[in-house]
């Protein structure tokens, strides 16, 4: 069932109860002035033929006789007396063994009548003076034409009833399906996106309401998937595309030691030329991983408790066992580390931070001639900011705009060997802890790289 249909028929239910109660609180309330009215008119009719019997001093069958053709065109009210010894002294019709039950509960009552009914019967007892004695009736009727009428409203009532109970499920289902119509619009619009067309994304309503919401939560998700399968696409384009290379090489340099090596010294040239094609395919390797690693959802990384000094010492000493020519010095600006220790508490991820600046000191390294990187760390108005400066070849100014893209390689290519991965993973990197990365560069003379963590996230507790 859908819930539009559900909607309707659980608010048609309520209601129907509702208006059940309602109807018969409305129905009782009607039956009980009917019955109130009527005791009304019976007690005036009582009296009327108490005083004709009393005071008219007619002979008791005339009287009968008086009443039976009054009963053929009027609802006339048959009456029993008794007297004060509770003998009946005079009745229209047979009386009912019950009489003198209720005779004892008028005696007993404070009130002067008391009334009840049997079925469609009405009753009323009262007690009567006349002269010096006190007389009992007890007088009944039917009230035909207010019991014709109720009857009539009973059935009003019902037909009303059920007549609403489906206007009010067509109404309700009606507006359950306008409510429920943009929904159905979303469910269109994502039925046609697919892996094929991941850019399209769900129309944003106008009015800010939980639609709106919805349509939004909708397309942040989109954003991330999209993300998500263009990184993981583009990583597999990159892999098939980059070690195609280094790998036909490394099998042709094979094949060729395999068929044309005749000594022991050409041999040992192809194997040491095949292990320096393996080396640059294991470097390609674990750059394409780190970009990986990088391009992960942030809510995939784990995050922990760390000092930024201490993750900036642990990459110099790791590119130094990498490179043991390279120098890489760290500057407190301003003597911060003596006087300040937890300005560069930090919440963030060790390995991808220290894969970040080992490429920026090795950046720095890698195009100077005297292959050293100076690195200064300083808090300015909230802002930890991280300058890895070199007095290197510089980058030109066209590069600049260019140098964080995947596979770019300017005019250094012609300087050293490389593949173009590393700027990219570095900016993904501080992207993903929420810093900015830029540089400034003249050629020939140096460039600085600068990481600026704004209002950074310190120790979480």
């Amino acid at each position: 069932m859908k819930i539009a249909t559900r909607t309707a028929l659980i608010y048609a239910l309520l209601t129907a109860g509702i208006l059940f109660v309602f109807a018969y609180v409305l129905y009782f309330v009607s039956e009980k002035n009917r019955e109130d009215e009527f005791n009304d008119r019976l007690g005036y009719k009582i009296i009327w033929r108490s005083e004709f019997i009393f005071d008219a001093k007619i002979d008791n069958l005339k009287i009968k006789e008086l009443h039976e053709r009054n009963k053929k065109m009027l609802n006339e009210a048959d009456i029993s007396v008794y007297n004060s010894k509770k003998e009946l002294i005079f009745t229209d019709i047979n009386p009912s063994s019950k009489n003198h039950y209720y005779l004892n509960q008028l005696i007993k009552s404070k009130e002067n009548q008391i009334t009840w009914h049997r079925k469609e019967r009405q009753y009323m007892a009262f007690k009567y003076r006349f002269g010096d004695n006190e007389f009992y009736i007890i007088g009944s009727a039917i009230d035909v034409t207010g019991i014709a009428h109720i009857k009539e409203f009973k059935k009003d009532v019902i037909v009303i009833y059920f007549i609403s109970i489906a206007v009010i499920f067509i109404i309700g289902f009606l507006f359950s399906y306008y409510t429920l119509k943009p929904l159905k619009d979303i469910i269109l619009q994502i039925r046609d996106i697919s892996e094929h067309n991941l850019h399209k994304r769900l129309v944003v309503p106008k009015a800010k309401d939980e639609i709106y919401e919805l349509t939004e939560t909708f397309n942040s998700t989109f954003n991330r998937l999209e993300k998500s399968f263009n990184n993981h696409k583009q990583f597999v384009t990159t892999i098939s595309h980059e070690f195609r290379t280094p790998l036909s090489i490394l099998i042709t340099e094979l094949e060729l030691a395999k068929e044309l090596n005749t000594t022991l010294e050409d041999y040992k040239n192809s194997v040491d030329n095949a292990l320096q094609d393996a080396q640059q395919a294991s470097e390609l390797s674990s750059a394409l991983l780190d970009f990986a690693r990088a391009s992960y959802d942030v809510s995939q990384i784990s995050f922990v408790n760390l000092r930024l000094d201490e993750v900036l010492a642990e990459a110099k000493i790791a590119l130094l066992q990498k490179n043991p020519d390279y120098r890489v010095g760290i500057n407190y600006v301003n003597g911060l580390a003596d006087n300040q220790e937890n300005s560069y508490d930090f919440w963030g991820n060790p390995y991808l931070l220290q894969i970040a600046f080992l490429n920026l000191m090795e950046n720095a390294c890698k195009y100077s001639s005297n292959q050293y990187c100076l690195v200064e760390i300083e808090v300015v108005n909230g802002n930890l900011k991280i300058n890895f400066i070199d007095q290197g070849i510089g980058i030109s100014v066209e590069d600049q705009s260019k140098v964080f893209d995947l596979f770019y390689r300017g005019d250094n290519k012609n300087y050293q060997k490389g593949n173009g991965i590393g700027l990219s993973i570095v900016s993904r990197i501080i992207e993903v802890h929420q810093g900015e990365i830029s540089l400034k560069s003249v050629r020939s003379e140096g460039t600085v790289f600068i990481v600026d963590f704004k209002s950074y996230k310190k120790f979480q507790v």
